[in-house]
């Protein structure tokens, strides 16, 4: 079971969004723009028992206007199903819709309720066979009231927070990864061939399923525990009990039975605590400093993963939280082997848990004058273009995904200068969220700018006109006029063509003697690239900056 498509309106600081959600979903963006309450709109109507109107409060209401109704649709795929009696045909459950509205008319006109509803694949309300199919009689159905337990089941949530408390994903939380974990340990073990060695008192040995072992001990253990004490609070509760339904204790016992039972094993499973031992102390790991907990959290994550768990939706607030970027990229891995069976679906500032290939999986979160918006690619995301990107994995260009403006460079000369000159300038490229990447040549210059720009991200291109990439300078003219070809009139989409490359510019800007000393200069150090020393000779402040270097940096900043 996964979300095939979310809509939200008038939630906290989001007026309208809707969009569809695959297996994976990275929601990127900045502080405050809305990421957050993508997913607290998820885990407020999903991982809890049961949602009521006290769920949300007036601030969670878009601008707090009291005119305003929550409303959150989730649909899912596949269908849930759901039939109110057996044998009965059950219904399909296409949609959960969850509307925080008022009372308009009635005693109660002008008070909060909450609507919970099944809607079938019309989108209308799932109709439900209230009665078992006969024979010769009409089927009579009934709406669905409200979203069933049966349905909800259906449906397991995870939510890991920005807090990653241990507690929270602890067997006996409901909804959390060791809960899931511990249910098919729980039906392992009472598996009937899964057998433990008895030894009784004569010596003999014998192999007993673990369950009944396991029910004899408890109920040897209740045994032990019953004191006379414990028999007289059970009895005192039966009889008060007894009497509340008008009957008789000393003549009509056999009435009611009721009586403690030890638990049975998944109950004995939920009780479990992780403990940690330092030298003769032990404490709950709930108890320890959070990046212990985020820790233990993650290691649940990926034992979940190990197991192969399916069908289960997972939301995780910022997973880089105390993370190395070694571990990053790992616990990345991890993420997209878990969503191959399950759903997952977080918020991340870290270029680590996004790549340019996986594009289609990224949803880019901005807040604008009418609330947060969600954009997502346009770009068909097949597998052949996935194939022409998979060189382009490493963190620094999956930057481009963060980016306010971006310009896209052929390699590293231009990567590694431009922010030089840019100090020069006095321009901040990182406080105003601009990024430069490089391409990796002048082949893929085309497909990045086209990536960023199915994000509606402002970017700009620097490209050579005559590259070492094309030995066939006919096809390269081609090439050129379709870089030239994306410039937008809007100016959202800005191309730059150096009439030769990189190095012409800066000849001509600083004069050929002037060059050369400079290249003198910083080629000193054996092994130093080319694209380092055109950053050393960037740092020359006294010299001046090769065109169009200036306006290119200043569109970069918004400066223009």
């Amino acid at each position: 079971m996964r979300i095939s498509n979310v809509s939200i309106k008038n939630f906290r600081s989001i007026q309208s969004v809707e969009f569809p959600l695959g297996n994976i979903c990275a929601l990127i963006g900045p502080n405050n723009a809305g990421k957050s309450n993508v997913l607290h709109a998820l885990h407020r109507v999903f991982a809890r028992d049961w949602v009521t109107v006290s769920s949300f409060t007036e601030d969670d209401v878009y601008g707090r206007d009291p005119e305003r109704d929550i409303n959150i649709d989730i649909s899912l795929e596949p269908h849930a199903s759901y039939h109110k009696v057996k044998g009965a045909k059950p219904c399909e459950v296409a949609t959960l819709s969850f509307t925080f509205t008022r009372y308009k008319i009635g005693v109660d006109k002008g008070q909060r309720r909450l609507e919970q509803k099944c809607l079938a694949p019309n989108g209308e309300q799932a109709m439900v066979m209230s009665k078992a199919l006969k024979a010769g009689v009409k089927p009579e159905f009934q709406a669905v009231v409200g979203i069933p337990s049966d349905v909800r089941d259906q449906i397991p949530l995870i939510y890991l927070g920005s807090h990653r408390l241990l507690k929270d994903q602890l067997p006996g939380a409901r909804y959390s990864l060791l809960r899931q974990l511990f249910e098919d340990v729980n039906e392992d073990f009472n598996n009937p061939a899964r057998t433990i060695e008895v030894v009784a008192p004569d010596g003999t040995k014998t192999q007993v399923p673990r369950k009944d072992r396991f029910t004899h001990l408890m109920r040897e253990a209740l045994a032990v525990l019953k004191t006379e004490d414990f028999t007289k609070l059970e009895t005192s509760i039966k009889n008060s009990a007894l009497r509340q339904l008008g009957f008789d204790p000393a003549t009509e016992g056999d009435q009611l039975a009721l009586y403690f039972t030890p638990f049975d094993s998944m109950d004995f499973y939920k009780s479990l605590d992780m403990r940690i031992k330092e030298g003769q102390f032990s404490i709950s790991a709930t108890e320890t400093g959070e990046g212990i907990q985020n820790a233990i959290v993650l290691a649940i994550l990926r034992a979940f993963e190990e197991r192969r768990k399916q069908g289960a939706i997972i939301l995780i607030e910022e997973p880089e939280i105390f993370l190395h970027p070694q571990m990053q990229r790992s616990l990345y891995k991890t993420l997209r082997k878990i969503g191959e069976t399950n759903q997952v679906i977080y918020t991340t500032h870290s270029p680590h848990f996004v790549s340019i290939p996986e594009f289609a999986e990224v949803a880019l979160v901005r807040k604008t004058a009418a609330g947060t918006k969600v954009t997502q690619s346009t770009l068909k995301a097949d597998a052949k273009r996935r194939e022409r990107l998979i060189k382009e994995l490493d963190p620094e260009r999956s930057e481009l995904f963060f980016a306010t403006r971006l310009l896209v460079v052929e390699g590293d000369t231009e990567k590694l200068a431009l922010p030089e000159y840019a100090k020069n300038l006095g321009l901040d490229l990182d406080k105003s969220g601009a990024s430069i990447v490089e391409a990796g040549g002048k082949r893929n210059l085309k497909e990045l700018v086209e990536i960023a720009t199915s994000f509606n991200i402002p970017t700009g291109v620097l490209y050579d006109q005559d590259s070492s990439d094309f030995s066939d300078k006919e096809a390269e003219n081609v090439f050129n006029a379709e870089l030239d070809a994306l410039a937008t009139a809007n100016g959202s989409v800005k191309v730059w063509r150096l009439s030769k490359n990189y190095e012409s510019h800066l000849r001509q800007a600083l004069t050929e003697p002037v060059y050369q000393q400079l290249c003198q200069k910083y080629a000193a150090e054996a092994g130093r690239s080319k694209p380092v020393q055109a950053r050393l000779i960037a740092t020359e402040q006294a010299q001046p900056i090769p065109s169009p270097v200036e306006e290119i940096l200043k569109w970069l900043v918004g400066a223009v």
